[in-house]
C-alpha cells in the first residue's frame, strides 16, 4: 500500500536527520541547525495545517529571541534545538515570558532535532511558566517520533508532499558539486508538466462467485459478457447496481464491501464465496488481471462522477460535462490555479430564428487512461471536447466541423491550464465526497498532485507554436459555433 511505503519513507528521511544533527553537534558544527529550521518549517506547515508559518530569523532578525518559527494566524510559535535538556526548555520559556510572546502566541512548542529526554519535570516548567504561560512538557515538547506518529494518520497527499520536502533536504545536502555546476546551461532548466495525477487505492479489493444461472443464456451455456448479464438480470428484477464493479471468469469484483449486508450486491453473488486481498495481490497476478483491474478502476470512476453529473459517453469512450439540472443552459466549475478562476463545462446553443430550439450542446470533456508505473498508480487525463443534439446527448452530425474550429483555436497553454483544472476539480470532487453522508459507504480512489518533472531542457515554445492569432479562453469559449 503507497501510504505505508510513504510513512517509512518519511520515518527514515527523520532518522537520517537526527543521525546528521548528532553529528554536526559532536563536532560542534552547528550550521545544520539553521538548515533544519527552515525544513521543519515546511514539516509542521503541512502536517500541522499552519499555512502561515514562517521562520522569523529570515523574515524579521537573525535569532529571533526564544522561537523561530510562528504562524500569527493560528498563534502558534515553535523554537527548533538539538539541545534536548530541561535547562533549555526553562531558558525558552524565560524568552518568551521576558518578551511577552505569550501575548502573541497560544501555544509554544519546543521541537527537539535530535532524541528527547524520557521525561521533563512539569513542576520545574510551570515554576518557570507562573501564571503567563501553559506549556505542557507531555504534549509541547516534540521530536521526530512525534512526527512520524501524526504523519501515520495523514492523508496519503499530505504524506507525499512531506516526503518530497524531506527529499528536497537531503538532496541540498549533497556533498560536492554536480556537473551543472562546471558547465551550467545557457537557459535555465524547466518543471515539466505531463497530463498525470497521483491515484490512490483502496485498501480493499472483494471478490465473489456469481449465482450460476445469471450467467447462462437461454440455450444454458455461460453468456460472453459476463458483465452485462449481471447488469441485465438486475434491471430485470428493478434492482440496479453501480457502475463500480467488474465480471471474470463467474467472480465480481469491486471495491463495495461484499461482507456488509446493505451491499447492492447481495442479489447476484453465491454466499459463503467472498474473500478481500490488497489490490496488489489481484493485478500483479499476470498482464490479464491487471486489465480487468483497470476495467475496475473506469467503472468505479464512473459511479465517482455519476454523481457530480459527469457522464461516461460509451460510444466516444470519454466522460462528458452535464447540467447540474435539466433547466441549466450553462454550467461554470470553479477551481483554483495561481488565482480563483472559472471554467464553462456545459453551454445550450440556441438557433438564432428559433430561440427556444436547440441548436447544438458543448461538453467539456475527457479521457481517462491508468496507468501503473514502478509500482505506482496514476490517472491521465486528457482534455477533449464532445458537440451533442437531443436530450441523450448524441453526437452531433456536425461534431467534426465544430470541434475541429474550436480545437484550431486552442494553443499550449490553453490545452495546458484545461488540464490543470481537471486535475483540481478532481480532487475537489474527491475531498467533496468525504464529507457526504452515504448509506452505501463506497470506498472511492482518491487523488494526489500532478506529476512534474525537474529540470528538463528549456525549450522556447515560441519558436514552434503554430502560425495564427493567440486566442484568450473567453475569445475560445465565445468562438463557438460561429458559423451558425
Amino acid at each position: 500500500m503507497k501510504q505505508i511505503e510513504l510513512i517509512n519513507q518519511f520515518r527514515e528521511g527523520l532518522n537520517d536527520v537526527v543521525k546528521e544533527v548528532e553529528i554536526s553537534s559532536a563536532m560542534s558544527h552547528y550550521d545544520i541547525n539553521l538548515i533544519c529550521e527552515n525544513l521543519f518549517c515546511g514539516i509542521f506547515t503541512e502536517l500541522f495545517i499552519l499555512s502561515e508559518l514562517r521562520n522569523l530569523n529570515e523574515e524579521e532578525k537573525k535569532n529571533f529571541p526564544g522561537i523561530d518559527l510562528a504562524d500569527d494566524h493560528n498563534r502558534v510559535a515553535i523554537q527548533v534545538t538539538s539541545d534536548k535538556s530541561l535547562d533549555k526548555v526553562k531558558d525558552t520559556i524565560k524568552k518568551v515570558k521576558t518578551y511577552k510572546l505569550y501575548e502573541k502566541y497560544d501555544r509554544i512548542i519546543i521541537y527537539c532535532l535530535t532524541t528527547k529526554q524520557g521525561s521533563y519535570s512539569q513542576s520545574s516548567i510551570d515554576k518557570e511558566c507562573g501564571n503567563d504561560l501553559k506549556f505542557n512538557a507531555s504534549n509541547d515538547i516534540l521530536d521526530y517520533r512525534d512526527l512520524a506518529t501524526k504523519a501515520a494518520n495523514a492523508e496519503p497527499q499530505k504524506l507525499k508532499k512531506i516526503v518530497d520536502i524531506l527529499g528536497s533536504y537531503h538532496r541540498g545536502c549533497d556533498v560536492g558539486l554536480a556537473a551543472q555546476d562546471f558547465d551550467p546551461p545557457v537557459d535555465p532548466p524547466e518543471t515539466l508538466m505531463i497530463n498525470l495525477v497521483e491515484l490512490y487505492l483502496p485498501s480493499k479489493l472483494y471478490i465473489a462467485e456469481v449465482e450460476e444461472d445469471i450467467l447462462k443464456g437461454k440455450s444454458g451455456k455461460k453468456l460472453r459478457n459476463q458483465r452485462k448479464a449481471v447488469g441485465d438480470y438486475s434491471r430485470k428484477i428493478d434492482e440496479p447496481l453501480p457502475s463500480g464493479y467488474e465480471v471474470s471468469s463467474g467472480k465480481l469484483i469491486t471495491f463495495f464491501d461484499l461482507e456488509d449486508s446493505n451491499n447492492p450486491f447481495s442479489h447476484v453473488i453465491e454466499e459463503g464465496t467472498i474473500e478481500f486481498l490488497h489490490p496488489s495481490e489481484f493485478y500483479e497476478i499476470d498482464d490479464s488481471h491487471e486489465r480487468i483491474f483497470k476495467s475496475l478502476l473506469r467503472f468505479s470512476l464512473q459511479q465517482m462522477l455519476y454523481k457530480h453529473h459527469v457522464m461516461w459517453q460509451y460510444h466516444e469512450g470519454i466522460f462528458i460535462f452535464l447540467p447540474a439540472h435539466n433547466k441549466q443552459d450553462i454550467r461554470s466549475e470553479s477551481w483554483f490555479g495561481k488565482k480563483q478562476s472559472k471554467r464553462t463545462v456545459f453551454e445550450r446553443k440556441f438557433k438564432i430564428n428559433k430561440p427556444n430550439e436547440i441548436l447544438q450542446t458543448k461538453h467539456f470533456a475527457f479521457s481517462v487512461n491508468f496507468l501503473l508505473i514502478d509500482g505506482e498508480w496514476y490517472i491521465a487525463l486528457t482534455p477533449d471536447w464532445f458537440i451533442s443534439w437531443g436530450s441523450e446527448y448524441q453526437r452531433s452530425l456536425y461534431a467534426d466541423k465544430s470541434l475541429s474550429n474550436l480545437k484550431r483555436l486552442e494553443r499550449n497553454k490553453s490545452i495546458c491550464d484545461q488540464f490543470r483544472f481537471l486535475a483540481s476539480w478532481i480532487r475537489d470532487v474527491d475531498q467533496a465526497d468525504l464529507f457526504i453522508d452515504s448509506t452505501e459507504n463506497i470506498p472511492n480512489m482518491t487523488f494526489g498532485n500532478i506529476v512534474k518533472i525537474e529540470g528538463g531542457c528549456f525549450l522556447n515554445e515560441g519558436l514552434w507554436e503554430p502560425l495564427g492569432l493567440q486566442t484568450s479562453e473567453e475569445d475560445l469559449q465565445g468562438s463557438f459555433m460561429d458559423d451558425y
